[in-house]
């Protein structure tokens, strides 16, 4: 294990490192209030030195003039882009839960239809995830029953929960098992209630399938986990992208810049499952972070940034 460093013995193995920290009781305040590990860690790579093979140089060195506010300067920047781009993920979280209760129900009236195995996929490939669904809502009402709520609520005055009640209490993650759980009829309902919406909003004329909100729903899985635990966020890359290639026709973004799984996908991607007006300020907000922080790098480029992103210079131009 390593042995305990000081702040100010932090600082020092930083600057001996090649770091320029020009106020060290300025660096000290930020140490004070954010985790050395998070900070340094998660956000020196854009600033180390690297060798002819793009490896980072053993021991580490900070590139010429790399200075300890630039390093805070990404960290920041990072931490408002997942506020950006949380507050998207959880539009779409709401209207997917709300499309899939609202025609799930329409579907199957009776009582707790959400337990019963055959209101969903007979394929058997998908046994296991239905048994996972079923197992995952009714976990989630033995939670809630004995607790003052909606829940208790409805089973203590009306003998059941409504979906469209339970529902508000499943994560994205359980949204992305649950509409993969249903038969493909109901998937192809829900996807063609996006799909209008789309139309409707941008004048087109697209076939939405089920296959491609289903990516969105695992892109966005993905994405809205970064968020939600504050991890790094603008070089995530989704380990094994979903197919996109319908996706980027819809979007008029070239396959190849859309299905790296980077961020600038996942922003395209949503302009498929929010509102038009959601999007521009999803967009807009994007725009006025992208400039308040494209002067406040020296050793890096801020395109290198957004490089790291998936942003191609010309991005506006697609999204």
């Amino acid at each position: 294990m390593k042995p305990f460093k000081t702040h100010r013995q932090q600082l020092t193995i930083l600057r001996d490192r090649g770091l320029l920290i020009s106020s060290g009781s300025k660096a000290m305040r930020v140490l004070e209030r954010e985790n050395y590990y998070s900070l340094i860690n998660g956000y020196k790579d854009l600033f180390l030195l690297r060798d002819l093979h793009d490896r980072t140089v053993d021991p580490e060195q900070y590139k010429s003039g790399t200075t300890f506010d630039e390093i805070y300067n990404l960290y920041s920047f990072d931490r408002e882009l997942r506020n950006i781009l949380l507050e998207s993920l959880l539009k779409f979280e709401s209207s997917i839960k709300s499309k899939s209760s609202y025609h799930f129900t329409a579907k199957y009236r009776e009582s707790s239809a959400y337990l019963e195995m055959t209101n969903y996929s007979r394929d058997p490939v998908k046994l296991k995830t239905v048994l996972q669904v079923i197992a995952t809502i009714s976990n989630e009402i033995s939670k809630k029953a004995d607790k003052r709520g909606p829940i208790k609520h409805y089973l203590d005055n009306h003998d059941g929960v409504p979906f469209w009640v339970l529902i508000g209490y499943l994560t994205m993650g359980n949204m992305q098992y649950f509409y993969e759980s249903l038969d493909e009829s109901l998937r192809n309902t829900i996807a063609k209630d996006f799909g209008e919406s789309f139309n409707r909003e941008y004048i087109k004329s697209i076939q939405f399938t089920s296959d491609e909100l289903q990516n969105i729903l695992k892109a966005a899985t993905f994405y809205r986990n970064v968020c939600a635990h504050e991890e790094r966020l603008y070089n995530f890359v989704m380990h094994r992208p979903p197919r996109s290639s319908s996706s980027a026709g819809h979007l008029g973004v070239p396959t190849d810049i859309i299905s790296k799984g980077n961020l600038f996908a996942m922003v395209a991607f949503l302009k498929l499952v929010i509102a038009k007006k959601d999007y521009k300020l999803l967009i807009s907000k994007l725009k006025k972070l992208f400039a308040s922080y494209e002067t406040s790098f020296t050793s890096v480029n801020f395109s290198d940034i957004q490089n790291k992103m998936g942003f191609p210079h010309n991005w506006l131009n697609y999204l």
